[in-house]
């Protein structure tokens, strides 16, 4: 399957999610092992200072980051289970509702991808830690976050 059907194919899988919808988030560059998504930031998006909430750039991060974890096996989803297991995230800089949008960034190498395939193919359990960083319209790192992606064999039904 091309990457950018596959790109289609999980942006609208994400598409259906209630937070997804909700926050606006929306995918720009998708390919096995990448993956950027965009927030344009809206009124409810914003803190009391006037920025993007935490809660929210840390909910861009970890799509960012599950979609970056998928998109290399998305051939293999059928055998597979997935789930974010924890995340952590450092805040850089503010998040200024006036400095979107922000882009999340999540990117993993192709050898981890290889491994990541050969561990799914031999029904071994997997935990990936998969890095983010998301930026301001300018450019400008706003935060950087990490995720842990579980990837377990599918139990038969």
């Amino acid at each position: 399957m091309e990457s950018a059907a596959m790109g289609e194919m999980v942006m609208a899988g994400f598409g259906k999610l209630g937070f997804i919808q909700y926050t606006g988030i929306s995918g720009v560059d998708f390919a096995p092992g990448r993956t950027v998504m965009s927030i344009a930031p809206r009124r409810e998006h914003l803190n009391h200072n006037g920025d993007l909430h935490a809660a929210v750039l840390f909910g861009l991060a970890e799509t960012a980051a599950m979609g970056a974890a998928v998109s290399g096996i998305v051939d293999l989803m059928g055998a597979t289970f997935i789930v974010a297991r924890d995340g952590r995230i450092s805040y850089i800089a503010r998040a200024g509702g006036d400095s979107g949008p922000f882009l999340a960034a999540s990117e993993l190498s192709a050898e981890t991808l290889e491994q990541v395939r050969a561990d799914i193919a031999a029904r071994k359990p997997i935990e990936l830690e998969v890095p983010v960083s998301i930026t301001d319209c300018a450019e400008k790192l706003v935060a950087t976050a990490y995720f842990t992606a579980v990837i377990r064999p599918r139990r038969a039904s």
